[in-house]
């Protein structure tokens, strides 16, 4: 974990919606490998194209152990890759440009390196385990293949079969065949080339694993104003920015993730980040984009009022529409599958229906883990 270089690509395959199996376009493949070991650390796959919230997953699934996902993936493969790295060598995109991505491994003491202009070599690792990859992807039904003319005449989006889950989870298998192969270069495989070079290492994984990933998330400053935060015109609040309101002393960061804008993430006096929800309950956890979309619509109605009923009532409506729907659009059905990334994007999460009052006057009723907020 000395050097780690990250890279994106987008895949070469079509895959399609998992609901009426029809094609709905290529997705993006973030990618990170050791140096040392060729190990493959940590992966991110999606339909949006490269950003900050990409390098933010793939570097905490490359910090992280690999035991649940192995689990998940029910695969007994070795994949002993985890701990935080020393430096990352990245190329020279806006979205590693970043001020917050440059904060981020600032604050957890990782070196960021970018490849100088005219070194094609300095991210050569990457470069050429993406070549692999991609050679594997290759093999699956509805691949693009590399260019025009490795494709001919094979009808790409006719032979797609595999969703974006379907995918991800194949990739993930990919990768455990690839970190269990011999190494051309190093004569054995990465696994085995890590384990011997395990007693030197001296990266360690961060205490807190969501304060990781939570760092390299997009940020804003904002004022804490009587009714919480404003953000994208949506209010938050916490019990615990009640000393905060109207304060003279600046702005405070704010996080969010654009997967799901139901939370956002504070960091108060000393770096301390406290969690934040929709002041209003009955706004259903939503994206960035599709927030945006659903106030695009609004103002083409021409609706007036609060955003955020506006809001409520536009995302229902939609959703209710999409779900009954058999006839849609490639555009309508890429937006409803992006839909599902919503899962899982928070640890709170469990529902797309909005939250709902809890009773926590009962103190026999258990508690779950969605209630430590």
């Amino acid at each position: 974990m000395d050097i780690v270089q990250i890279d994106h690509t987008p895949a070469d395959i079509i895959l399609v919606d998992s609901f009426e199996r029809k094609p709905i376009g290529r997705p993006w493949v973030t990618l990170a490998i050791d140096v040392a070991t060729r190990m493959v650390t940590g992966y991110y796959v999606s339909f949006e194209a490269p950003s900050r919230l990409s390098i933010a997953l793939c570097l905490t699934r490359a910090v992280a152990p690999k035991a649940e996902l192995l689990a998940d993936l029910e695969s007994k493969a070795e994949w002993p890759a985890q701990g935080k790295p020393r430096s990352i060598h990245v190329d020279n995109g806006s979205d590693f440009q970043s001020r917050v991505f440059r904060g981020a491994c600032a604050e957890w003491g990782i070196e960021l390196r970018f490849r100088p202009p005219g070194s094609p070599h300095f991210g050569g690792h990457i470069e050429r385990l993406i070549g692999t990859m991609m050679g594997a992807v290759h093999l699956l039904p509805g691949t693009t293949q590399s260019s025009v003319a490795a494709k001919g005449s094979y009808d790409a989006e006719a032979m797609a079969t595999m969703t974006l889950s379907e995918f991800d989870n194949w990739f993930a298998l990919e990768i455990c065949r690839y970190n269990n192969s011999i190494h051309s270069s190093l004569g054995c495989t990465p696994v085995a080339k890590w384990e011997a070079l395990s007693g030197e290492m001296a990266g360690d994984i961060p205490f807190d694993m969501e304060a990781f990933r939570v760092s390299f998330l997009p940020s804003e400053l904002r004022q804490v104003r009587r009714d919480g935060i404003h953000l994208f015109d949506l209010r938050y609040w916490s019990d615990a920015l009640a000393g905060h309101v109207g304060r003279k002393d600046g702005k405070v960061v704010v996080r969010y993730d654009p997967r799901n804008l139901s939370v956002i993430w504070v960091e108060l006096d000393g770096g301390r980040c406290i969690e934040a929800r929709y002041r209003n309950l009955e706004i259903p956890p939503v994206s960035l984009w599709e927030y945006r979309e659903a106030m695009k619509t609004a103002r083409a109605l021409g609706r007036t009022g609060s955003n955020e009923l506006v809001l409520a009532e536009l995302i229902r409506q939609q959703r209710q529409i999409e779900g009954e729907s058999r006839q849609l659009t490639k555009a309508e059905r890429r937006s409803r599958e992006r839909k599902g990334t919503l899962k899982g994007s928070s640890p709170a999460d469990s529902t797309f229906e909005g939250l709902r009052p809890v009773d926590t006057g009962d103190t026999s009723r258990p508690l779950f883990k969605v209630e430590r907020w």
